[in-house]
């Protein structure tokens, strides 16, 4: 036993065990939003939503298919986005006339008062 009253602290780390580990990380993500696959009510309304979608896709698939088989010769694309564009922009046209009727509070007045039965 060793005497005296010097007392011994703890033993000297190596180079080796000063060096910093390596640990293995977690594979989580570290930055941006934390996403998680939802559960119960919401996963099944999701798949519900796919399904949905993809029965949506495949009519729609049976349609154009039946058209371009239908039309013979003729049938390209740009025929489906000319037709799409038309429709995009009749739907643009009702709508901003539905919007341009009544944007101004004195136009506004001015319908109310003529279902009223007076003329301004």
């Amino acid at each position: 036993m060793a005497q005296g009253n010097k007392k011994l602290g703890p033993a000297k780390k190596s180079a080796g065990q000063k060096k910093k580990k390596h640990l293995t990380k977690s594979k989580k993500v570290t930055k941006g939003r934390k996403e998680y696959s939802a559960k119960g009510r919401k996963a099944n309304a999701a798949k519900e939503k796919a399904a949905t979608t993809k029965a949506i896709n495949v009519k729609n698939e049976t349609a154009v298919s039946a058209r371009a088989v239908g039309a013979g010769d003729r049938f390209f694309l740009t025929d489906l986005t000319d037709k799409g564009k038309k429709k995009l922009n009749e739907m643009e046209r009702e709508r901003n006339k539905k919007e341009d009727r009544a944007t101004k509070l004195s136009d506004k007045l001015r319908d109310q008062l003529r279902k009223l039965g007076r003329d301004v």
